[in-house]
């Protein structure tokens, strides 16, 4: 084998290993995320009040002042939060009750038809996500996985923004950031091919400005498991979040 073919096979293999997010013990690698991106400030910009917009902007409250360290114990005693933990967490403040398992999300409202992930023009790997139009923030995002058994079943959940700059996208856990949760725009490598479906909890009425809504507020943990900035409660700021 020559020492230019050699080459090449670890240039690809450095490759994949960029682009394909690590999953398993930890929270979700994202493709592209951040804490104050200009995706939030778009959703801020484009607030309207609604339902739909509040538990939006609560999931974005909890990112920045909710000071999550990724794991699987329960956030109000212990300050951790893994995926679906989060997702049923932000519903439940707004009196919604959605389970904290994430393999029971096929369950969870009903599905969104028409979103589904296709492939780029000429190209076999890359992906993108189709039929955004039939998206309404707070919708559900679920993501399989594979047991020993080669067997799918959703491994990941994450809750939609909107479409922000052009890019549709999603608030979740993901890794590497001082907090638990990120957001993330791009579907081209595992978001796209690990996509499962999209479930719908809210009403039509949860998208109409002024529609009145409960609000039991952010949960405070009894602890947090990493040094906490100033926790600035919903009412105190601009939109709640």
């Amino acid at each position: 084998m020559s020492k230019k073919y050699i080459t090449a096979i670890i240039c690809l293999v450095l490759a994949l290993t960029l682009v394909s997010p690590v999953f398993g013990a930890t929270a979700a690698q994202p493709s592209a995320a951040g804490k104050d991106s200009s995706a939030i400030t778009a959703f801020r910009a484009s607030y309207d009040g609604s339902p739909a917009h509040a538990l939006v902007g609560r999931a974005i409250w909890y990112m920045k002042y909710g000071y999550m360290v990724y794991g699987h114990q329960k956030y109000p005693q212990t300050g951790y939060i893994d995926c679906s933990n989060f997702v049923s967490l932000v519903y439940k403040d707004f009196g919604y009750q959605v389970t904290s398992a994430a393999r029971k999300y096929n369950t969870v409202g009903q599905r969104v038809n028409g979103v589904y992930v296709c492939h780029k023009k000429g190209s076999t790997t890359r992906h993108i996500l189709c039929g955004t139009e039939n998206l309404r923030p707070g919708d559900i995002f679920t993501f399989w996985k594979t047991d020993s058994n080669g067997k799918r079943y959703i491994g990941h959940v994450a809750i939609y923004i909107g479409k922000l700059n052009g890019k549709p996208t999603i608030i979740h856990t993901v890794k590497g950031y001082p907090t638990a949760i990120g957001t993330t725009n791009d579907f081209t490598w595992w978001y796209g091919h690990h996509f499962n479906d999209v479930r719908r909890v809210l009403g039509n009425s949860a998208y109409r400005p002024g529609t009145k809504y409960s609000d039991n507020g952010p949960v405070i943990p009894n602890r947090y498991q990493m040094k906490s900035g100033p926790v600035v409660k919903p009412p105190s700021l601009p939109q709640g979040f």
